[in-house]
């Protein structure tokens, strides 16, 4: 289940927790507007808007804080739903995130 397209260890590993349970996430998802990238997602399941990012340590910086409060708020807007895991939720029981993923996707 190897994918070339993943940025990180922690993101391959999100990818292969999801397919596992029946999910088909497309890694580095371009949303474009005008032909033109806006965003990309870590992982994305387009068909229901969900985006599930993970967040490492580098985006606990304020100014990285900052920078995704303001993009998540813009791809609301469109109507992207998101799904955050830190390291420490990629720790812990998959369960959570499965279920924050099924949540957002409205099958709960």
């Amino acid at each position: 289940m190897s994918d070339q397209r993943a940025e990180s260890l922690p993101e391959s590993e999100l990818r292969v927790v999801l397919r596992t349970a029946g999910l088909n996430p497309l890694p580095q998802y371009r949303i474009l507007k005008a032909g033109r990238e806006v965003a990309r997602l870590d992982l994305a399941l387009a068909e229901t808007r969900t985006a599930i990012e993970y967040d490492g340590v580098w985006h606990r910086t304020k100014k990285q804080l900052r920078r995704d409060k303001a993009r998540r708020k813009r791809l609301r807007a469109e109507g992207w739903r998101f799904v955050i895991v830190t390291a420490e939720k990629l720790a812990g029981d998959y369960r959570r995130i499965l279920d924050e993923v099924r949540v957002a996707q409205g099958a709960v």
